[in-house]
C-alpha cells in the first residue's frame, strides 16, 4: 500500500470507530493526537513507521496478496449501474468483513450501502472518494432518496445517468418521469450510434409502457427492438429481443390474452420467470396438467414462492378462501417488491386483490389500488 493513499485516512478512522476507540487511545505511544487527527482528515501524509504502528494497533491489513483477486469483482461492481444488472457481482459477508480491514474498506462500505444500508452514513468520507466511488455513492444517494434526480443529472450527463434515473423513477412508481429519462438516454445512444445502448433504452421504454398498460405504445417499441436486434444479430441484441418478447408476453398475459401470450413466451430462452408465466398461460387456458408440469419441472430446479402459489391454485379448487393461499400471495408481493422490477409486483397484485375481494376485505383492496394506481395520476 502507498502510504499517501486516499484510503489511509478512511481505513484508520473506520477501524478506530468500529472498535469505539478514542483518538487518544490509538495514538498513545505512537504519535500526538493532533497528528493522528490530521492523518484521519487527510491533511498530512504520515511517516511509514507511524502508519505501520497505527495499523498494527488497529489490526489492519495494509498489504495482502490474497485480496488482489477482489479487484476484478470491484471493477464489475462499479461497471454495473443497476442492482440486478447482468454481471453484477455478489459479495459474501465474510468477504466484506475482510475488505473492511484492508485497502478496500471504502469499497466495502459502498457495497453494504447498495445492500440496503443507509448511504448517508458515508457522508464524512466524501472527501476521500475517487471518481468511480463518487459516482457509485451519488447513484446510491439517488436510489435511496437522499439526492434529487435533477441534481444527479446536473452532475452526470451520460447515457448511464439517464438510464439510472429512469430505473430509479420506475422503482418509485413515477412512470412518466421514467419514460422521459429513457427518451433522453435513447437520444444520447442514437447520437453515439451505440446499438446496444439503443436497445437498452428501447427496452426500458417498453417496460414502462407495459407497466402503464399502454399496449399500442408497447407494441410499437417492440417492433423497433425487433428490427434493430435482427439487423444487429449479436448475442447481446438477441438477449434484449428475448427480454422484450418476455415483457410483451407478460403484458398479454395480464390482459388474459393467453394464446397470444403463450406464443411469445414459448419463444423465449429458458429462464424461471418465463417458465412461471408459461404455466400461468396454460392455467388460463384450462390446461391444468400442462401448467402443473411446467411448475413441477421448475420446482425441481429451484424453490420459489412464485412457483408454489401457482401449484397451490392448481391443487386447491377453493384456494381463494384459504388462509394458506392468502399468506403465500402476500409473500409473493413482498418478494416481488423487494427483489424484482416494479412491474413484477404489479403483475402479481391482481391475484392478491382476488383474495381480498373473495373475503370481502374491500378496505385493504382499495388501499392497494389507491397506492399503486390512483396515486400515479395525482
Amino acid at each position: 500500500m502507498k502510504y499517501d493513499s486516499l484510503y489511509l485516512p478512511v481505513l484508520l478512522r473506520q477501524a478506530r470507530l468500529a472498535r469505539d476507540w478514542s483518538q487518544e487511545s490509538v495514538a498513545n505511544g505512537i504519535c500526538a493526537v493532533s497528528y493522528l487527527s490530521k492523518i484521519e482528515n487527510g491533511k498530512i501524509v504520515p511517516a511509514p513507521d507511524i502508519v505501520e504502528a497505527l495499523a498494527k494497533r488497529l489490526g489492519l491489513t495494509l498489504e495482502d496478496a490474497s485480496l488482489t483477486a477482489i479487484e476484478a469483482k470491484l471493477d464489475a461492481f462499479y461497471a454495473s449501474h443497476y442492482e440486478q444488472e447482468d454481471g453484477a457481482p455478489v459479495f459474501e459477508a465474510e468477504e466484506l468483513e475482510r475488505m473492511l480491514g484492508s485497502v478496500f474498506a471504502l469499497d466495502a462500505m459502498l457495497i453494504r450501502c447498495q445492500n440496503r444500508e443507509a448511504v448517508e452514513t458515508l457522508r464524512s468520507y466524501e472527501p476521500f472518494f475517487d471518481a468511480r466511488q463518487r459516482r457509485k455513492y451519488d447513484e446510491l444517494r439517488l436510489l435511496q432518496g437522499a439526492w434529487s434526480e435533477e441534481a444527479f443529472l446536473a452532475t452526470y450527463h451520460d447515457f448511464f445517468a439517464y438510464a439510472f434515473a429512469a430505473e430509479t423513477s420506475c422503482r418509485h412508481e413515477r412512470m412518466l418521469d421514467c419514460l422521459a429519462y429513457w427518451s433522453e438516454a435513447l437520444s444520447i445512444a442514437q447520437k453515439e450510434m451505440d446499438v446496444e445502448r439503443i436497445l437498452d433504452a428501447l427496452l426500458g421504454r417498453l417496460v414502462a409502457f407495459s407497466i402503464l398498460s399502454d399496449i399500442p405504445s408497447m407494441e410499437r417499441v417492440f417492433a423497433q427492438i425487433e428490427k434493430v436486434a435482427t439487423m444487429t444479430a449479436t448475442d447481446s441484441a438477441r438477449q434484449m429481443l428475448d427480454n422484450a418478447r418476455y415483457n410483451v408476453g407478460a403484458s398479454r398475459l395480464e390482459r388474459r390474452e393467453y394464446a397470444k401470450a403463450l406464443e411469445l413466451l414459448l419463444g423465449c430462452a429458458h429462464r424461471p420467470l418465463a417458465a412461471h408465466k408459461i404455466a400461468l398461460c396454460y392455467e388460463g387456458l384450462g390446461e391444468y396438467e400442462l401448467a402443473k408440469a411446467w411448475i413441477v419441472k421448475e420446482q425441481q430446479r429451484a424453490s420459489s414462492v412464485f412457483f408454489d402459489v401457482v401449484r397451490y391454485r392448481l391443487e386447491h379448487p377453493n384456494y381463494l378462501r384459504e388462509e394458506a393461499y392468502a399468506r403465500m400471495m402476500k409473500r409473493c408481493l413482498d418478494e416481488a417488491s423487494e427483489n424484482y422490477h416494479y412491474g413484477y409486483f404489479l403483475f402479481h397484485l391482481p391475484y392478491y386483490l382476488d383474495v381480498l375481494e373473495a373475503n370481502r376485505q374491500y378496505k385493504e383492496a382499495y388501499g392497494l389500488l389507491k397506492r399503486h394506481f390512483i396515486k400515479q395520476w395525482d
